[in-house]
């Protein structure tokens, strides 16, 4: 009689570490896509700012003969392009940083 061969059956990673790192891989893509969804809005809130920034500039002469002051659109203004460039130099920084793999330091 022949001898018959036995086939072994191995889990993911062997020992079922795969299995147990899912919910930690399932996390880090639900991370990755929130932070892609905060860097498209810094995008979008920046595009707006510089419109806005532009619309001012072109319509100052009439808005100063209206009497209209420009206090909430300069504090709109300040805050957006804060949020935007900061986040996005961010984003720049991680995005750099993960396709490296070396740690980038501002200063």
């Amino acid at each position: 009689m022949g001898r018959r061969r036995q086939t072994a059956v191995y889990s993911p990673g062997g020992c079922g570490c795969g299995l147990l790192l899912l919910p930690v891989i399932a996390v880090s893509i639900g991370v990755m896509f929130a932070l892609a969804g905060l860097a498209a809005a810094a995008l979008v809130l920046l595009i707006v700012a510089i419109g806005v920034t532009i619309w001012l500039y072109r319509n100052r002469e009439q808005r100063r003969a209206d009497g209209k002051t420009n206090v909430g659109w300069i504090a709109f203004l300040v805050i957006a392009y804060l949020l935007s460039i900061s986040y996005l130099a961010f984003f720049i920084l991680l995005l750099v940083s993960t396709f490296t793999g070396e740690s980038v330091t501002v200063g």
